[in-house]
């Protein structure tokens, strides 16, 4: 019995694919940078206190949960809530925790106490309930919805104070990036209740996985309104991508579409931010230490010292 003849041009060109596609799976696992972020940590023991949110909004709202962050003897005093800060609020993104605000929270905490609480942030989070919205969009709109609601509760906070805020800054990971920009697409929205926008490893340009309607919907309301809007958003905006690390969000899906031409906008890849340059994956960019002092720094640069704000 004799075996058929092997064509030597089919045997090359299928070790030629074999060789190839080792070759890509190497790249995809092993060809990358090293995670060179240095780990934040807090000094004292993290508190989140919770925030009572309106009966009526609680109600409409029972998975969702606004929090305080803070540490040690700033957490003791802001019990009974005399806010005085500047508000910054973190939203988490796909599976998401609001605890997530900790490694920025601590640093920025940090930084007030180098200049004597001239000026200090007060960071609050979302608690989404770790809700999967990379998978299933059904929930964005109701949590951009709950969003506005927490910002009204926020500002209500530091009524009496003498210089108390009327916006606050915030701070979207992934996809609570997004929800950030959605807010904008609300009819009842004032534009100015939002004075900054930094945004870490969202998906601007559209969905990583378009698994239903209800996302893909949700991506086209909100870049066609950025979009038609452009020269009328009046919003800094800061998309920041991790890099080469991020194997969840490439940078291209990142870049604010159709607004890098305006001053007000800005894309950025995590290893090309001063004082950062190195590429973050989806995770740590949340609390990868070099990002964070940068960031951090940004935000005390930003500060108007007339109005504290």
């Amino acid at each position: 019995m004799f075996l058929p003849p092997v064509n030597l041009w089919n045997l090359a060109f299928y070790v030629f694919m074999v060789l190839l596609a080792t070759l890509g799976l190497w790249d995809v696992f092993f060809g990358f940078e090293e995670n060179k972020c240095s780990m934040s940590y807090m000094f004292e023991y993290p508190e989140y206190q919770k925030i009572e949110l309106p009966k009526k909004l609680a109600k409409r709202y029972p998975a969702y949960e606004l929090y305080l962050y803070g540490e040690g003897s700033y957490a003791a005093e802001h019990k009974a809530l005399p806010l005085t800060g500047i508000p910054v609020l973190f939203l988490p993104g796909n599976a998401g925790s609001y605890k997530q605000v900790r490694s920025i929270g601590s640093i920025a905490l940090r930084k007030a106490e180098d200049i004597d609480f001239k000026y200090h942030f007060d960071f609050f989070s979302v608690n989404f309930n770790e809700e999967l919205v990379a998978l299933y969009g059904g929930s964005l709109q109701k949590q951009t919805k709950f969003v506005h609601e927490c910002i009204k509760t926020i500002l209500k906070l530091y009524k009496g104070q003498e210089f108390a805020p009327k916006s606050v800054a915030i701070i979207g990971h992934s996809m609570g990036g997004l929800v950030a920009r959605a807010l904008l697409t609300l009819k009842n929205f004032k534009q100015d209740l939002i004075n900054l926008l930094i945004t870490q490893a969202t998906p601007h340009v559209a969905p990583v996985m378009p698994l239903d309607h209800f996302i893909t919907d949700f991506y086209m309301t909100v870049n066609n309104y950025w979009i038609l809007n452009a020269r009328h958003i009046n919003l800094t905006t800061l998309s920041i991508a991790g890099g080469f690390r991020d194997y969840q969000v490439r940078s291209g899906l990142t870049f604010l579409p159709k607004l890098s031409h305006h001053t007000s906008a800005l894309s950025v890849v995590s290893s090309a931010v001063p004082k950062t340059w190195i590429s973050t994956d989806h995770l740590s960019i949340v609390w990868c230490k070099q990002l964070q002092l940068t960031t951090i720094r940004a935000f005390f640069d930003l500060i108007d010292a007339d109005t504290k704000q």
